[in-house]
């Protein structure tokens, strides 16, 4: 992995096309990540794997989208679907894959509140320069 490539964790909101968009004009190559974070094991009931295949597939619309969006570009981009448990996956993943840089589309405010956002965090705790596009 160039590490000249740039992380973009795309979320299929606004705040994530424009994220995509700040990070498509910077003329490098791009690695397009969509989360598909695992069901946690349940203690009692039954669990099944239709709820992980269910997300995972909708990550894989995400990216679908993120590649329509951009377009053709004459760089090597790469569209990744990432399945994590917890935020702290995504940021080992990017490290072990010598990214350095990052853009996340902000969450959804709820009741006009933003609440923090856990992957934006972890990724600057890994090292890598995180950019929050709102």
């Amino acid at each position: 992995m160039s590490d000249a490539s740039v992380l973009v964790v795309f979320r299929e909101q606004a705040s994530g096309h424009r994220a995509l968009a700040a990070a498509a004009g910077l003329g490098v190559p791009l690695t397009v990540v969509a989360l598909a974070p695992r069901e946690e094991r349940v203690r009692c009931g039954v669990q099944t794997g239709a709820l992980d295949d269910a997300i995972c597939d909708a990550a894989l619309r995400e990216l679908s989208s993120a590649r329509a969006l951009l377009g053709r570009r004459p760089l090597a981009d790469r569209f990744v679907v990432v399945r994590t448990r917890g935020d702290g996956d995504l940021a080992r993943w990017a490290r072990t894959a010598g990214l350095r840089r990052a853009l996340v589309g902000a969450r959804r405010a709820v009741l006009g509140v933003r609440a923090r956002d856990g992957v934006a965090r972890a990724l600057a705790q890994a090292g890598l320069d995180v950019n929050v596009i709102a």
